[in-house]
């Protein structure tokens, strides 16, 4: 039995691997398993968390001496380890670093064996508040992160105390070879000092493994959808919160009117899980800048919303050359922004409301999709999805939806579910087969009881 059907086979009887991998992912657990340093750096899409969570459980029940393991991520992505590990490595016992000083300071004292914290965290925590010999194994997702070698937040990572070291991004060189310096000195604290980027190259290579989506697209299904779980920022939660409380009091009207009411209470508290216009606040618009940051120099990321104020407010604050279409602007006008995505260097953005892009674009040249935010009926988000993913393409589409938790995103994505099931066949004409969500499904969507109402379902 080779290492690759070897770990395989241990990992469906021993640590509960809920699914078969692909093979290229298999590859990439023997890769993690058998290094002391890995630089895993396959493309956006390609599971590294998947195949870091199925290496860690193994290793973890493999080797005596790992017992416990830090796993460093961007502050939107902490939940997303959180959720993946549960799935993929149900064997280990997770917990996120959350709280004050006091709180973070105790996670790291106690015997838990796998802490998710934030880069921000360890910035503040690892030069003073982390005894030594805490982890075994430390993990940065999307080390990237620690390019600029002097920088606290890179320092306070390479001082951390482990026997393994495994990092994960799509793009360890950004813009020139030094980008890699201080995510190697992360993985090998003794690299001689002075290295050329010549050196530092050939070090690489003895360290990374990386796939891209064109080598193994025989593997992959033409479309990839990634559910990424969202916290709402301090002063998102705080505005939610405020709007949610009022709920009830805004439902007090007659039965002919409450459709319209429940739909503006349910669109107000979607937007405020988009941004609060107050504070600035938005845990969506700092995912969506990691996902670019992930994606790569030739990346065309397409961004839906069916709110164009969301999407003038995105374009306000982000920093890759994008473009807008909406609704409101010609056929020329669009045509000329489709065009620059299409044509001009890369990386680029092209933010769409769904109704302007559900229908009549082609835009094959997509790299990812990201679904800002949700619509009502899973068959216009897919035709959507769609304009992106022709025949013509040559590799698998990135698709991206963000579902803030503990709000009505996740009751509406559960409703979009149940529906999703009734449209497995798309086609152009699906939109005419589903109506928009009732009124009882909204009094769903807002924990409204109906039983005062006397509502019929609409």
């Amino acid at each position: 039995m080779d290492r690759v059907q070897e770990l395989r086979s241990l990992a469906e009887q021993l640590v509960g691997v809920p699914a078969s991998l692909h093979d290229y992912q298999w590859d990439g657990v023997a890769f993690l398993c058998r290094s002391t340093m890995a630089l895993l750096a396959d493309e956006m899409g390609l599971g590294k968390t998947v195949q870091t969570a199925v290496a860690l459980a193994l290793v973890f029940k493999a080797e005596d001496e790992i017992r416990r393991a830090l796993i460093v991520a961007p502050a939107s992505l902490t939940m997303n380890w959180e959720s993946e590990l549960a799935k993929w490595a149900p064997s280990l016992v997770v917990r996120r670093v959350t709280g004050a000083v006091q709180d973070r300071e105790a996670n790291y004292q106690l015997p838990i064996p796998v802490l998710v914290s934030s880069y921000e965290q360890i910035r503040k925590d690892g030069l003073d508040r982390i005894p030594a010999d805490t982890f075994d194994i430390v993990i940065l997702d999307e080390a990237q992160r620690i390019k600029n070698l002097n920088s606290l937040t890179s320092v306070a990572c390479r001082i951390l105390a482990r026997k393994r070291a495994w990092a994960l991004s799509a793009t360890p060189l950004e813009n020139s070879a030094q980008d890699l310096e201080s995510i190697l000195r992360f993985l090998d604290p003794l690299l001689p000092a002075d290295l050329s980027g010549q050196q530092l190259q050939r070090h690489l290579e003895s360290v990374m493994l990386r796939r891209r989506k064109k080598e193994v697209r025989g593997e992959l299904p033409p479309v990839i959808i990634q559910e990424l779980r969202l916290e709402l920022a301090h002063r998102q939660r705080t505005r939610y919160d405020q709007a949610w409380s009022r709920r009830h009091d805004d439902a007090a009207v007659g039965p002919e009117e409450v459709g319209a009411v429940l739909l503006g209470m349910i669109t107000r508290l979607k937007i405020i899980c988009n941004h609060d216009i107050e504070s600035g606040s938005s845990c969506k618009l700092q995912a969506l800048r990691e996902i670019c940051d992930s994606a790569g120099q030739e990346a065309r990321i397409l961004v839906f919303s069916q709110y164009v104020r969301t999407l003038l407010w995105i374009a306000d604050r982000i920093e890759l050359r994008h473009d807008l279409v909406t609704g409101s602007m010609s056929m020329a006008e669009r045509n000329e922004a489709m065009h620059r995505f299409r044509t001009e260097a890369g990386p680029r953005v092209l933010l769409v409301s769904l109704r302007a892009g559900g229908v009549g674009l082609n835009l094959e040249e997509a790299t990812h999709v990201v679904m800002f935010d949700r619509w009502w009926n899973p068959a216009v988000e897919m035709q959507a999805v769609y304009r992106a993913h022709r025949f013509s393409r040559g590799t698998p589409l990135h698709v991206v939806r963000f579902t803030v938790v503990d709000s009505i995103e996740e009751r509406i994505a559960l409703i979009l579910d149940s529906k999703e099931k009734m449209f497995r066949e798309i086609v152009d004409s699906a939109e005419t087969k589903a109506k928009g969500f009732s009124v009882r499904e909204m009094l769903q969507i807002l924990e409204i009881s109906a039983a005062n109402l006397s509502l019929q379902d609409s």
